[in-house]
């Protein structure tokens, strides 16, 4: 009776145990979703595998999909009915189906040496279409590209923006790709700032909607501009799992007319609205001497491919040399903005008294449609003349009046200009002069050269002790800093205090680190990933998951406070377990 009793209950323990493991293991679960379940030929479309179970994950894309070379790995946390945390693993992938047709597959995911199947996806692809300027606002996220004018003048900066809704809730921002014109434009992007999301009412549901990707493009040439739909992604909310969703926006055809014809002669090529100052010499110069003009013009518009004033001199004066030219011009939402100095060197030539007028500049006003005339001051020189001076004047009608330029070091002038008298001088010159100061010129070269060799050989005697050798680059010529020669980690660290620019500088920073260990420029922060995936997968996980706070942050779709501090110090912990 013990002997039965015993069995029984080590029975119960086993049938416990057994119950248990089964209630506490975990089912694999693999779900396959699609952007869209109908698209165009050669139109992108995002696919996302989602798991339970952290494993090996791959779609079985027929042979007409072609995939874009990013492929985007993510994790994220969800609670479930019960209350309890569950982790969630994610892949996505991109590309376009190269031939309409119905395809259908399925995606995988290998864990523990088992492979578990997803659920079938279909998708209908449908011949190119051409029509790209509608939108169907009953998707579940659209969006179009914004334009003030439809119509502009060559030069007139336009600024465009993507406009974005969405009926469902969004949580970040995945990917976008920017405005495209088939015309030949000036692009200026300028940089996104923290987006923000406001509600509002679409077809009489509740919406979300955003701006985002401001590109200001200026027209060099005329006729029809179409401009490309922009793509997006974002990472919204899922009845089970979130999802991406990738949509293309409306086109957009822009009409690009001619300035018109009857321009005047003092037009410089500006197109906008400005305005012309200047500041006068001193009322007295000396004759022989040099004083100078500034006129700036000022305003909004294509002010940096403008071109300089042309001044209109009295008698007895001459411009010296190319006007100098300073700028001072960024791009706004309207434009290059600013100013430009432009700086006239003058001589005096004569000893008499010089009369400017108001020297002028017509630009092209946009809005009123006509050339607009700006003018400055005219004005007076008193000119004291000094006899020393003595100018080489051609005023013959015969040969043209001719100014000769003037050494304003030995005020002696050299003649740039003559005549048939002065024939026999030039046979004298080719056939006597010439001859001896070439030799002379040659012996004079043959003395330097001698005596830089010397120099050189001295200096190398001297120095070759403690100078390091290294190889010399071109680039090491240039006079610019090169753009990799910004430290972002330290732009980083400077704005702690600021949330909106940390968030956007934290993430090029890391990319930064991750070049600099891998010596390797990526040009994307997915490439970047890709490299580090393959040698350091937890450090990968964890700078991305870093870079996904700060782009929630960035974007207003999720944290309202960023720990700057603290994330700072958990990437500079994980960068530092990459070999230097």
């Amino acid at each position: 009776m013990q002997e039965k009793t015993g069995n029984q209950w080590q029975f119960l323990v086993l049938l416990f145990t057994f119950v248990s493991q089964i209630s506490v293991a975990q089912k694999p679960i693999v779900a396959l979703t699609s952007d869209k379940k109908e698209v165009g030929a050669n139109e992108h479309v995002g696919f996302t595998v989602t798991s339970n179970v952290e494993g090996s994950m791959k779609i079985d894309f027929p042979v007409e999909f072609e995939v874009d070379l990013n492929v985007m790995h993510g994790m994220e946390q969800k609670m479930d009915p019960s209350g309890k945390i569950k982790t969630y693993y994610y892949m996505q992938q991109t590309g376009a189906f190269k031939k309409e047709g119905t395809y259908s597959f399925y995606a995988y995911t290998t864990y523990r040496n088992k492979t578990y199947r997803s659920n079938k996806i279909t998708i209908k692809v449908n011949e190119a279409s051409e029509e790209d300027d509608k939108v169907n606002s009953n998707d579940p996220v659209f969006g179009f590209i914004q334009c003030k004018k439809t119509t502009v003048y060559e030069g007139e900066p336009i600024l465009l923006k993507a406009k974005v809704f969405s009926y469902i809730n969004i949580e970040y921002l995945e990917g976008y790709s920017d405005f495209k014109a088939d015309l030949s434009m000036e692009e200026h992007a300028f940089p996104n700032g923290r987006v923000e999301v406001e509600q509002t009412r679409v077809n009489g549901k509740d919406a979300l909607a955003f701006e985002y990707g401001k590109q200001l493009l200026i027209p060099v040439g005329t006729g029809k501009c179409h401009i490309k739909p922009y793509e997006m992604a974002l990472r919204c909310h899922g009845s089970l799992f979130s999802k991406t969703m990738r949509f293309r926006s409306s086109g957009l055809t822009i009409n690009i007319k001619p300035l018109p014809g009857n321009a005047p002669k003092d037009f410089i090529g500006a197109v906008g609205e400005y305005r012309l100052s200047q500041k006068n010499p001193s009322k007295e110069v000396k004759e022989g001497d040099v004083f100078t003009l500034e006129l700036i013009i000022s305003g909004v518009g294509n002010l940096h491919n403008s071109n300089a004033p042309k001044l209109k001199l009295p008698k007895g004066c001459s411009i010296y040399g190319d006007p100098e030219r300073v700028e001072d011009i960024e791009f706004t939402e309207s434009g290059a903005e600013g100013t430009i100095t432009y700086r006239f060197n003058i001589q005096v030539l004569e000893g008499h008294d010089l009369a400017f007028t108001a020297p002028s500049v017509s630009y092209f006003d946009p809005e009123k449609e006509r050339y607009i005339a700006i003018k400055g001051n005219a004005f007076n020189i008193n000119v004291i003349p000094d006899k020393s001076f003595n100018p080489v004047v051609l005023s013959d009608p015969a040969s043209g009046t001719h100014t000769d330029m003037v050494d304003l070091k030995t005020q002696k002038t050299t003649t740039s200009a003559t005549n048939t008298s002065t024939s026999s001088k030039s046979r004298l010159w080719v056939g006597i002069v010439a001859p001896t100061s070439l030799l002379g010129l040659l012996f004079l070269l043959l003395v330097v050269r001698k005596r830089k060799k010397k120099e050189v050989e001295k200096i190398t005697v001297s120095e070759t002790d403690d100078l390091v050798r290294k190889p010399v680059f071109l680039d090491d010529a240039k006079p610019e800093t090169p753009a990799a020669a910004i430290d972002y980690w330290k732009d980083a660290e400077n704005h702690l205090e600021d949330p909106g620019v940390f968030a956007i500088l934290l993430p090029k920073a890391i990319i930064q680190r991750i070049e600099q260990c891998e010596k390797c420029n990526f040009q994307s922060r997915e490439k970047a990933f890709d490299r580090l995936l393959d040698t350091k997968p937890e450090i990968a996980k964890g700078l991305r998951e870093i870079i996904e706070i700060c782009d929630q942050y960035r974007y207003g779709f999720g944290a309202e406070h960023l720990e700057t501090r603290e994330l700072l110090a958990n990437a500079e912990n994980l960068l530092k377990q990459l070999p230097s």
